[in-house]
């Protein structure tokens, strides 16, 4: 049994990169129920840009890129990191010092999305650290993303490297409602979405 988390401060955080975006059970579009997300870029002209975290799917990473011969047999899995552009693979590293090609998110924490990259992290070449793939992103146009936080969809919280590598993602955001406590504490009792596993 593990030992108890401490209360997570129910209070916005600031919109900005490497900040978490959680879902509020009042969100019920199909893509987002129950997630939660990393900004990987957050508000400004051109919007905003993250990864959902929590989503791990029954595809390995040798099956996602099959032609890639090198990634045969690797039995990593790939999350589904949001609606957009699913045909596109990117990584989150967490490492002390960002690779070259990736750009840092959140402290110790980077994304990159370069074919050579991802074979490098799957073979254990040029790139130290914890990684995990994921299959398309979220994306929110210039002020979307702010409506929705107006709207009550979501709920900002300071980005953690332990809760983006979780080791129960696919419980994260039950985790985090009871960490929350209050009245959104009765939401960790809901089994995991897995519609879009």
């Amino acid at each position: 049994m593990s030992a108890p988390q401490p209360p997570v401060e129910v209070h916005q955080a600031p919109l900005e990169r490497g900040s978490l975006l959680v879902a509020l059970p009042s969100l019920t579009d199909p893509n987002f129920v129950q997630s939660v997300v990393l900004l990987c870029e957050a508000g400004g002209e051109e919007g905003a840009m993250g990864i959902v975290v929590n989503r791990p799917t029954d595809l390995q990473l040798a099956e996602a890129l099959p032609q890639e011969t090198l990634l045969n047999g690797n039995e990593i899995p790939v999350f589904l990191g949001g609606p957009v552009q699913t045909d596109r693979i990117l990584l989150l590293v967490r490492a002390e010092e960002p690779a070259d090609g990736f750009v840092e998110v959140l402290d110790g924490i980077a994304l990159g999305g370069t074919l050579e990259a991802l074979k490098e992290a799957a073979t254990g070449q040029g790139i130290t650290g914890e990684f995990r793939p994921y299959r398309g992103y979220a994306g929110w146009g210039p002020g979307q993303l702010e409506s929705e936080i107006e709207l009550g969809a979501w709920l900002l919280l300071p980005g953690d490297p332990e809760l983006v590598f979780s080791r129960n993602p696919q419980i994260l955001w039950q985790d985090l409602m009871a960490r929350m406590g209050g009245p959104l504490e009765i939401y960790a009792t809901m089994p995991p979405d897995l519609s879009m596993n």
